[in-house]
């Protein structure tokens, strides 16, 4: 006889991913309650100006509460530019794939080993985080499809993928808008003990660099031992014309498209730069700022060029035979694709109330207070902050949103121990991915979730389920991570160029 313990968690077993969400609702409706009953409150200090202001958690089973669900719910998910990125790169995978181009492009990849594989996906999830949070819309349903074609289980290249992606915030190679945007945030905390402090964007390479490298070989290895013999192998059936002649035609064009793009956003040359924003001074926000033709429209330009390209190896290698063929590729990929729209839909909901509660902010705002309190240093304190840091992103996924609060307490707190604001920073985002890859609330996660349904509707794929294949995996990677912070700190080695770990 199964006791009422095992009896429970069975019965949550079986329960879907959106019963999952609405079990999390109601959950964050109830804590909600009973935080505002006991007029739970922070403050928090202002990275711009160092003001300080009030906080209170807001409670969901309330009058306000209500009318906040009715007028917000659907303008929440109407919101969500992820759904639109989600459509564009659908499309572009579906010409991809219907044409036979994506085919014909890992044809040389269908015997190598698994582990090769799976360090590729890692791999390429790192450093496509340079076009930000959209990576995920992108890479997510593409891995999907490229394990399919390569004969293995979707389920776990979407999951290689999404871990991909998570640790490539902490550890990118390239610095992304993200970062920019972050490291603004820390120089002006920094200023409050150094008002000539100015954080540069390379002052982490090479702890960066290190890490990509330590991180895609060990997540491979744990991902081959922990993940990859839990997923059978797919039976695909090629039934695609394979050719040289529309490969190398194809490859032509690319390059060209790429040569055009590239150029477009290369400032002072002769005619280039025509994507760029020529309102700032900064590079990386000339090419991803808010006002940058690239950097609202590179999902335009990734959809137009699979368009084209596509067109012309499925027209040369006759898996295009007319215009109908091709609008019909166009939208192959959308089968089965209703669960991801419903799944986002009550994952809005979700995370509009946790933001409207302020319960995720005041639960920061006082972790954050009672470190600053302690009197700590060293590893002590690193070890303190990594944990916490770790604990509130399971909470409060949004990176920008949490070093807004964040950064004015641990940075000038780091600085008079003795500790540089990059060192902190790098602390930051190396714990903020760890806390994404444990959030059973993080979008990115539950729009997986969605990919694996897509490819298979009987999938065992509730987010706790998934969370608890992929929580063997997710501790090593934490332990990694830790090791190389610490044993950086502790040896000393410069974190980039012109930038050390102490003041």
């Amino acid at each position: 006889m199964a006791t009422k313990k095992e009896k429970i968690k069975r019965n949550l077993k079986k329960q879907g991913p959106i019963t999952a969400i609405l079990i999390m609702i109601i959950f964050i409706a109830v804590i909600s309650f009973v935080l505002s009953l006991f007029k739970v409150s922070g403050n928090i200090t202002e990275a711009e100006t160092l003001e300080t202001s009030f906080v209170k958690v807001n409670n969901i089973l309330s009058k306000d509460g209500i009318k906040y669900i009715l007028n917000n719910s659907i303008s929440n998910f109407s919101l969500m530019e992820c759904i639109i990125y989600i459509i564009i790169s659908l499309m572009a995978i579906s010409v991809l794939e219907s044409s036979g181009l994506l085919n014909h492009i890992l044809k040389p990849f269908k015997n190598v080993k698994s582990r090769y594989i799976t360090l590729i996906f890692v791999f390429l999830g790192i450093i496509s985080t340079i076009i930000g949070d959209y990576s995920y819309t992108f890479m997510l349903p593409l891995a999907g499809v490229a394990y399919k074609i390569l004969g293995k289980n979707p389920t776990l290249g979407i999951i290689t993928t999404f871990i991909g992606l998570t640790i490539g915030y902490g550890v990118g190679i390239v610095p992304n808008y993200q970062d920019y945007i972050i490291s603004s945030i820390t120089t002006k905390s920094a200023h409050a003990i150094d008002i000539n402090y100015t954080y540069h964007m390379f002052s982490t390479y090479f702890i960066n660099v290190a890490s990509v490298i330590i991180l895609t070989i060990f997540t491979t290895l744990f991902i081959e031992k922990n993940l990859s013999k839990k997923f059978l192998r797919y039976e695909f059936k090629e039934n695609f014309n394979v050719s040289k002649k529309a490969l190398v035609t194809t490859s032509i064009f690319a390059m060209i498209f790429i040569w055009v793009i590239a150029y477009s956003i290369i400032p002072g040359l002769p005619f280039s730069g025509m994507l760029l924003n020529d309102n700032t001074n900064v590079y990386i926000e000339k090419v991803f700022g808010n006002n940058s033709a690239f950097g609202n429209g590179y999902m335009l330009i990734i959809l137009g060029i699979s368009l084209i390209c596509s067109y012309i190896y499925g027209r040369i290698s006759g898996n295009i035979r007319n215009n109908n063929d091709i609008t019909y590729s166009v939208t192959k990929s959308f089968e089965n694709t209703g669960y991801i729209f419903v799944l986002l839909f009550f994952t809005s909901i979700m995370l509009g109330l946790l933001e409207w509660s302020n319960i995720p902010t005041v639960i920061s705002t006082n972790v954050v207070d009672f470190i600053g309190r302690l009197n700590f240093g060293g590893i002590p304190l690193i070890i303190l902050v990594f944990i916490s840091i770790v604990l509130i992103s399971i909470l409060m996924p949004m990176t920008v949103t949490k070093w807004n609060i964040l950064a004015p307490i641990f940075v000038p707190l780091f600085m008079r121990a003795n500790i540089t604001p990059q060192f902190t920073q790098t602390l930051f985002v190396t714990s903020d991915a760890i806390g994404k890859l444990f959030s059973p609330i993080y979008l990115y996660l539950i729009l997986a979730i969605g990919l694996i349904y897509k490819h298979d509707n009987e999938a065992d794929a509730n987010i706790f389920t998934i969370m608890k294949k992929i929580m063997p995996v997710i501790l090593l990677i934490s332990l990694t991570y830790f090791i190389v912070l610490i044993g950086w700190y502790l040896i000393g080695l410069p974190l980039g160029f012109n930038s050390s770990i102490t003041m």
